[in-house]
């Protein structure tokens, strides 16, 4: 019998301890008291106590998500309730997440919407679309984009050479003419499209590009300072957020000041009262807590964040 070790999925406690042994050869975060977990090629879900409540059988299986999973069985996607019955049959070559009630669906190569019990909102019958966002989602089809209502309506003929998602409640479309502008969600143009790249609006700005220029814009199209870069925005969680100084990272408080020195070659947000950090590029994980020590001494080759008091870890077995 071979000696090697095997690479499995376990779960710990803040203590470092083992509440669910390696024995997984993968694994998901908890979500409403359960966890997907892979033994060989199949995926079944465990509870918080590592007994299997639904068992190993599907090709894929995603968190569930207000009493429903997503899961694979022979190349097709359904949906499955927290007793591993089926709510929606697995029919569909592609499907999403549920977002405001609906999910995104593929079938034959055309994309439509169902509500959570399985009924067509919008039939697969487009070409591409998007996801709904302020309650709208694109949709093309014959080429032409345009948005429908979580109800399946076109509240915006398809008439726009490409479209993005509503935010700040305006949407970046593009024009035949290839110029970039933003409509309301009655379809009127409230920039007009005069730009060659538009992004989304984001708390009030969007970047654009006219003329090889790049600029920042506000709702009513005027020019404005160019926002902090995404950089600057840190992580803050617990009070503290990761910063780097010289290449390693450390951890800041919300005054600047490194409470924790930087010397890791990787370090995460806090969550729960612990943070994942790893002393070298290619180096193995350990948790801190907020006073920068080690919570524990074991190691592991890939670790994540705690969530509901526990955190999957990668970590090396012998076979038994």
């Amino acid at each position: 019998m071979s000696s090697e070790k095997r690479l499995l999925w376990a779960y710990i406690d803040r203590s470092g301890k083992y509440v669910i042994n390696p024995r997984f050869d993968g694994a998901s975060d908890f979500h409403e008291g359960l966890a997907a977990v892979k033994i060989e090629w199949q995926r079944g879900y465990i509870d918080l106590n590592g007994e299997f409540v639904i068992e190993p059988m599907f090709q894929a299986a995603c968190d569930f998500d207000e009493g429903m999973a997503k899961v694979m069985i022979d190349d097709k996607w359904g949906f499955i309730g927290h007793d591993g019955q089926y709510v929606i049959e697995p029919k569909f070559d592609k499907a999403d997440d549920f977002r405001d009630g609906l999910s995104m669906v593929a079938v034959g190569g055309k994309y439509g919407y169902i509500d959570r019990r399985g009924r067509y909102v919008a039939e697969p019958k487009y070409d591409y679309v998007g996801f709904f966002s302020e309650g709208l989602a694109w949709v093309a089809i014959d080429g032409k984009y345009g948005f429908i209502n979580t109800e399946g309506a076109f509240a915006v003929k398809p008439q726009f050479a490409a479209a993005n998602d509503f935010s700040d409640g305006i949407a970046m479309v593009r024009t035949e003419a290839g110029k970039c502008g933003y409509i309301d969600q009655s379809g009127a143009f409230v920039i007009e499209p005069v730009y060659d790249v538009a992004d989304n609006f984001r708390d009030g700005v969007a970047r654009v590009k006219a003329d090889g220029q790049w600029r920042y814009i506000n709702k009513s199209g005027e020019t404005v300072p160019e926002p902090a870069t995404e950089a600057a925005k840190l992580s803050f969680s617990d009070g503290l957020a990761p910063a780097s100084d010289g290449g390693k990272w450390g951890y800041i408080d919300e005054t600047g000041a490194y409470v924790i020195a930087p010397k890791f070659s990787q370090a995460e947000p806090f969550c729960e009262g612990m943070a994942r950090v790893r002393l070298t590029a290619n180096g193995k994980w350990g948790y801190i807590d907020r006073s920068g020590k080690y919570a524990f001494k074991e190691k592991f080759k890939q670790a994540e964040d705690f969530s509901s008091g526990l955190a999957r870890v990668l970590t090396e077995k012998a076979p038994d």
